[in-house]
């Protein structure tokens, strides 16, 4: 019998750029793997369409008027990047005349033709190429089967790429949410337009858009190379890590240990394996777990930073000719994580710590052969390196709480790549006339936005950071007035608003108090206000505070000054027209 929730039809690349345009290609971040085609790879598409090459078939799966990708996501994003210029094919570039649809952005300033030119007959062979498409109607569940299924037979996925697809858990979703945390591909929802992926590429040899991982943190200090994390190995090292601080009974480090983890195995241990990693989630919190990883990854970034120091020649020694040191890192890490979170103890000398932390890790690291990490020998490993460094820590005197601020902060400037109406920067509240005065009217504009943020929807929440530059001649104006040098984050400049605390309240924490009682003063919705009063913080980057507004839609749509605002872009806008404000309500509680 036919399945009648399958429909097998082709499309040309003309018009799957016209859904593409129209917003009606989407993607599931939950279990689709990450953007990483490289520049070879995407090239190589393309030559296959101008040479009329077979180009395997385009799944997707139908939601309202939307089309989620399920199998073809690397192939369409290179389609779109090459038709908008991203890159070429043997140094030219597609001809945006070739087809209405580009002529027409060309025309009206939204697409640069880039030089040299592709041929119009090349460029029109390429967009009248036909790809096979299949559409699929099913509920969610049955989604994540048929994407499992799809992948597990794909012969370019790494092992665990194909222990995630379609794998649904709470464990599952913390390691790629850490993961995507930690390397900066995170997006403000899961669920995104293909016409914003390429935003978070992170391969990208050659390109001048997306993610370059190059100064990651991993990459750097050879804990994991750029072609591993390519194949999801810091995913792997994420999932080893929390295996280890979830189960009472330590597991191996290895894929037999995440095979079980990600569902594979029916025995009574594999099943409560699984049972304990879940439990331990929902006791503990998953946005508790993330960020007490979080705190220690930061810690250890910050002291070999800091002291500049690379991690695989100072716990390797400098004639160490290993790529990569994965397990060394699991290490320290969960040594660290022992003493810190479960022990709530802080570090006490951190320049003797450091200085001996290479010898203490030697000496305490016991390997076994092959690509599985015993688990008797990583548990006494860690055991071991807690009894040599504990001597650097001492008991906090408070409780501990974690403020892994600097993830945080590159995280929300990673999301507004994506998300960019749920997002606004200030470089900080005084006029840049070098006269020291509050600007008054980016204190309004402030609270406008977060009235435009919450009206985006009774789901929607949103930030405004005050103490980040959007341009390099902001930034360098703040340096020029207040000497302040900015760091360089994501293509934003963080300056901080600690100059201005200092000259109009004498503090940090009375310039703080000053903006809350600012808020406070304005007229709008008392919903709103109360829950960015009691959101609102202050994060520490390298030593610089920066102003964190949090905004969540409180329900309701909101006003400020009895007038009505909504988010375009990166611009809040007032509403005035009758039937624009009915749309507002309409659009709000639908």
């Amino acid at each position: 019998m036919a399945n009648e929730n399958l429909d097998i039809d082709s499309k040309t690349a003309e018009e799957l750029y016209e859904w593409y345009l129209d917003d009606k290609l989407i993607i599931n971040r939950r279990y689709q793997r990450k953007l990483v085609w490289s520049l070879e790879e995407k090239t190589a598409l393309i030559s296959s369409m101008t040479q009329q090459y077979p180009i395997p078939l385009l799944l997707f799966v139908s939601i309202d008027n939307k089309r989620e990708i399920l199998d073809g996501m690397q192939r369409l994003e290179a389609l779109m990047s090459f038709i908008e210029q991203r890159f070429s094919l043997n140094g030219k570039y597609f001809n945006l005349d070739a087809i209405a649809l580009t002529k027409q952005l060309k025309d009206s300033g939204k697409l640069q033709q880039k030089e040299p030119v592709l041929s119009r007959e090349s460029s029109t062979l390429i967009a009248r190429y036909r790809f096979a498409i299949s559409e699929y109607s099913s509920t969610e569940d049955h989604i994540d089967e048929v994407f499992r299924r799809i992948n597990s037979n794909g012969k370019i996925l790494s092992k665990q790429e194909l222990r995630s697809a379609g794998c649904v858990s709470n464990f599952s979703e913390l390691v790629r949410k850490i993961s995507t945390i930690i390397r900066g591909d995170t997006t403000h929802s899961d669920i995104m337009g293909l016409n914003k992926i390429h935003n978070i590429s992170i391969c990208n040899d050659g390109l001048d858009y997306g993610i370059n991982i190059d100064n990651h943190f991993y990459i750097r200090n050879h804990i994991i190379s750029r072609p591993s994390i390519r194949d999801s190995d810091d995913e792997e090292l994420v999932a080893n890590i929390l295996g280890y601080i979830f189960l009472d009974d330590k597991p191996t480090s290895g894929s037999t240990s995440l095979d079980t983890f990600y569902g594979e195995g029916s025995t009574s241990h594999a099943i409560h394996t699984r049972t304990q990693l879940e439990n331990y989630i929902q006791t503990n919190g998953a946005d508790k777990i993330v960020n007490n990883y979080l705190f220690v990854y930061e810690m250890i970034q910050k002291l070999f930073d800091a002291n500049n120091l690379n991690f695989r020649s100072h716990i390797l020694g400098n004639a160490s000719s290993s790529q990569e040191c994965p397990r060394y890192y699991q290490a320290v890490f969960l040594a660290l994580y022992e003493l810190i979170i479960n022990e709530n103890m802080q570090l006490d000398d951190e320049q003797k710590f450091i200085a001996q932390l290479g010898d203490s890790v030697q000496r305490s690291m016991v390997q076994t052969e092959g690509g599985r990490w015993a688990a008797s020998a990583r548990q006494k490993s860690v055991e071991d390196l807690c009894a040599l460094i504990r001597r650097y820590f001492k008991e906090s005197e408070n409780k501990f709480i974690n403020h892994a601020w600097q993830t945080l902060i590159r995280t929300l400037l990673n999301n507004s790549r994506t998300e960019q109406p749920n997002y606004d920067f200030k470089q900080g509240l005084f006029i840049l006339s070098g006269e020291n005065k509050i600007d008054e009217e980016c204190f309004i504009n402030i609270v406008q936005t977060a009235v435009a943020i919450n009206n985006i929807g009774r789901e929607s929440n949103g930030y405004i950071l005050v103490g980040v530059s959007d341009t390099k001649a902001t930034a360098d104006r703040v340096k020029a007035l207040y000497g302040v040098t900015p760091i360089e984050c994501n293509g934003y400049y963080i300056n901080g608003i600690d100059h201005e605390a200092v000259i109009q309240s004498k503090n940090i924490d009375n310039y703080f108090l000053f903006i809350k009682q600012k808020i406070e003063s304005f007229n709008f919705n008392e919903a709103l206000k109360q829950q960015i009063l009691k959101d609102i913080s202050l994060c520490s980057y390298e030593g610089l505070h920066v102003l964190k507004i949090e905004i969540k839609s409180v329900g309701e749509v909101c006003h400020f000054e009895n007038r009505y605002y909504i988010r375009q872009g990166t611009a809040t806008h007032l509403i005035t027209d009758g039937e624009a404000i009915s749309s507002l309500h309409r659009l709000y509680y639908s």
